[in-house]
């Protein structure tokens, strides 16, 4: 059984219930394609044998929510935690903390990284969980009752796996694996907008010479900026396409801007004047402020043989850990390591399985060998 709330009342009755709990199953239904924002539409919690489907478009004030969730004395666990942790901090300006996310622990365990919640049902419990309700459009009202028990299911299921995991984790003294990859869930730095460094996400900036990217860097951080005040989603003011061609082509004047492919003159007018001011800005960027594109340099076959080496050295470690290679290190992160010439993969958990063996591996004191059939690391 669980409660739909949906009036500040219910709610403050719901969250006295569980303010002395010590943990709190949670998560969140939200819609992001016609807004910046994620639109929250639903919260669904679990605690202490209270289960609710929480509606924050029929409830006026949901502080008693936000109280209790920015509890630190309580644990707020969820799965894949970054759009939960963004949605509620854009809820009451704060980032809940502590919080365990079980898939970052699923990883840890050996159960495989970037887990889906459902695979990970499937696993812990040998529950297989109905997906008739994954398009539902959650903002429509009023919701249906195979909606709402779809819903609640989430945390239903979460608020069973949690314990287990914890048990599973204290078990392998593995529970402070998880410390920093939490702490960097919970810093608000880390859902941080960063409107001058949005041209990097553009599509196609490749394509772009060295001086043109201050300009597509204006742009970019202009788009940003009036999608975010108008709470509009970004291809809706102006899509990628068109800002690499503005930068790329640097028009001088209005018509020139209208005569670019894919640009509807009429729509965009009101915007033909700021663009111009920004090529102009961006055009005039001294050169020694001009951004640079990191640009991928493959590896040396003398690097490589590095990398090949390192990454059986993960498989070895990994196997040792009872976790897949995957959720240590991927290729691509070994070799940036390489090729910055570092030793020293990471500072979390990660790290510490591998950095001190890829320093002597690098270093020659541990060399590849195969005893009874099974690669090993040993002294030369």
């Amino acid at each position: 059984m669980f409660e739909v709330i949906e009036t500040t009342e219910k709610l403050e009755t719901f969250m006295g219930k569980i303010s002395a709990a010590k943990w709190v199953a949670l998560d969140t239904e939200f819609l992001r394609e016609k807004t910046y924002y994620a639109k929250l539409c639903l919260i669904q919690i679990e605690a202490d044998g209270h289960r609710a489907c929480v509606d924050p478009l029929s409830i006026d004030d949901l502080s008693s929510l936000t109280e209790v969730l920015n509890d630190p004395k309580i644990t707020i666990v969820l799965h894949a935690a970054h759009q939960d942790m963004e949605i509620l901090l854009q809820l009451s300006g704060k980032t809940p903390s502590p919080i365990f996310d079980t898939q970052v622990a699923a990883a840890v365990l050996g159960l495989g990284d970037t887990m889906a919640y459902a695979r990970l049902v499937e696993q812990m419990l040998g529950v297989a969980i109905d997906k008739s309700q994954v398009r539902t459009d959650w903002s429509r009202r009023p919701l249906k009752e195979a909606q709402l028990k779809y819903a609640i299911d989430d945390v239903r299921y979460l608020a069973q796996i949690y314990p287990m995991m914890l048990e599973k984790l204290e078990a392998q003294n593995r529970l402070e694996w998880l410390d920093k990859d939490f702490a960097k869930a919970c810093d608000p730095e880390t859902y941080a907008i960063n409107a001058n460094q949005r041209w990097k996400k553009i599509r196609g900036n490749q394509v772009l010479k060295r001086h043109q990217l201050p300009i597509l860097r204006e742009l970019a951080a202009w788009r940003e900026n009036l999608a975010e005040q108008k709470n509009l989603p970004r291809k809706w003011i102006i899509g990628d396409d068109i800002l690499i061609d503005l930068a790329r082509q640097n028009p001088k004047s209005s018509q020139e801007i209208g005569q670019i492919r894919g640009i509807n003159a009429d729509r965009t007018k009101k915007y033909h004047q700021t663009w111009l001011d920004l090529l102009k800005k961006g055009a005039e960027t001294p050169e020694s402020e001009w951004p640079e594109l990191p640009r991928s340099k493959k590896p040396t076959p003398t690097q490589n043989g590095v990398i090949d080496l390192l990454m059986l050295v993960i498989q070895i470690e990994a196997k040792k850990q009872g976790i897949t290679p995957a959720a240590i290190a991927g290729r691509k992160q070994v070799a940036n390591m390489i090729q910055a010439g570092e030793e020293k993969l990471s500072d979390d958990w990660r790290g510490e399985i591998v950095n001190e063996t890829f320093a002597r591996v690098i270093a020659g004191e541990l060399v590849l060998g195969v005893e009874n059939s099974k690669l090993v690391l040993k002294e030369p």
